[in-house]
């Protein structure tokens, strides 16, 4: 292909960006990839005022004059959602555009229908910078690794969590503090609820799962568990134990299936993993036969996402025949959470009581679940209005399945000393 038309679907932070970055690589003669044309409703908006103004000739006055403009190659879509643009990929295919988009939660819901959409029709759908903005992991998957050898991946997918989760560690921020914070600093959206939830870091685990195994599992069957829980009393004791906290997206083939999970866990401080401050994103992916191998970059923003999209474009530029499908060898069954091990750490705060640890002690025995290690935290306690004490301990139970730790919770909350529900932290060991 000599030149590629490419149109833009939603031009806000990422769709912006991505014209920003087209037009600078046009300045260089040899130049193969051409914006062509811009969908975007609102021209008075802050990212694209200055260019309708400049270049009004671009615009589109509907979504069937972009579909059915025959210079068109590609569509970018970046409107987000999974309403109309749900609907614009799948007309654009069936017009025979190629289609590149950064639509996480859009690909993770829908990846099966899309890509049977794009096969039949023979185009392209192509969604690097929907995982890790400018980390080039799905590249990586899909062109010098053999998924085959792909054993697992353990992953910090989500820059606000991360943000967030460091500056509680590393500053003594609360929670709702380090959140404010990364508002105010445009890390975190006014509504972070799938960020701190952890829904946007499934999402990604979801396409990553896909390219290493060929199966499309839905969000429903991946457990998960945010962040918003977690308090200064969890850190220092990691602090304690020599360990991080971080959300950690992690993926394990077994001969039974596939662990998958999203949830915050304790790990080493001299795990490179630990050492992703910030709003930076990480991916580790582990081989058969290759050492661990680690990509560290900026997971969001305008322009590291631009960077991602426009590598799809080189792509589809330099090969326009779509790829295959990454190969399905077995079907795979997701390992039940309550199947998959850990060495558990549960953080209580209760009224003081006399016979607690011997009511802990009966539940556990019961299950045979081992305690580990008992620490009280007295800095944490706290005298009430009525003189009564309220008491914060941690209990590290020794290496056991996830679905007994959860049998003994669900009789300890019960109880009624208990002034919140236990909080459990986990580290694999």
């Amino acid at each position: 292909m000599s030149v590629l038309n490419v149109a833009i679907a939603g031009f806000g932070t990422i769709g912006s960006g991505v014209a920003h970055v087209l037009a600078q690589h046009s300045e260089h003669p040899d130049a193969k990839i051409k914006l062509a044309g811009i969908l975007e409703r609102d021209t008075q908006g802050q990212f694209v005022r200055s260019w309708f103004e400049k270049n009004p000739e671009l615009f589109y006055e509907s979504p069937e004059q972009l579909l059915e403009d025959p210079d068109v190659d590609v569509i970018v879509e970046t409107i987000g959602g999974s309403g109309f643009a749900l609907e614009l990929i799948i007309n654009a295919l069936q017009n025979g555009k190629h289609v590149i988009t950064a639509n996480k939660d859009l690909i993770a819901v829908h990846g099966a229908e899309l890509m049977a959409v794009a096969q039949k029709n023979g185009r392209h759908l192509l969604f690097e910078a929907a995982v890790a903005g400018a980390i080039p992991v799905l590249r990586l998957l899909k062109d010098y690794l053999h998924v085959q050898d792909i054993q697992g991946i353990r992953a910090i997918l989500n820059g606000t969590t991360n943000y967030i989760l460091s500056e509680m560690e590393s500053n003594d921020l609360s929670f709702e503090q380090a959140l404010s914070q990364a508002q105010d600093l445009g890390f975190a959206e006014q509504d972070p609820t799938n960020d701190i939830k952890g829904i946007d870091a499934r999402y990604k685990l979801i396409i990553l799962t896909y390219l290493i195994t060929g199966q499309w599992f839905s969000p429903e069957q991946i457990s998960l568990e945010g962040i918003d829980h977690l308090e200064l009393a969890d850190f220092e004791y990691a602090e304690r134990m020599g360990r991080r906290i971080k959300l950690i997206a992690n993926l394990r083939l077994s001969e039974q299936g596939v662990e998958v999970y999203v949830l915050p866990l304790m790990i080493e401080k001299d795990d490179i993993l630990a050492k992703i401050a910030g709003s930076t994103n990480a991916v580790t992916l582990t081989g058969k036969f290759s050492e661990d191998i680690t990509l560290i970059g900026k997971g969001a923003g305008s322009l590291p996402t631009a960077s991602a999209i426009v590598s799809d474009l080189n792509k589809v530029q330099s090969h326009p025949e779509p790829f295959p499908p990454p190969p399905e060898s077995r079907k795979l069954a997701i390992e039940s959470m309550d199947e998959i091990s850990f060495r558990h750490t549960l953080r209580f705060e209760v009224r003081d009581h006399p016979g607690i640890f011997g009511h802990y002690g009966k539940i556990f025995e019961r299950l045979s679940i081992n305690i580990y290690a008992l620490e009280q935290l007295p800095q944490y306690h706290r005298i009430g209005k009525e003189g009564e004490e309220t008491v914060i301990f941690t209990l590290t139970l020794q290496n056991c399945k996830e679905g007994l730790v959860q049998k003994a919770l669900e009789e300890i909350n019960q109880a009624d000393y208990m002034l919140k529900p236990v909080v459990l932290l986990r580290e694999i060991v």
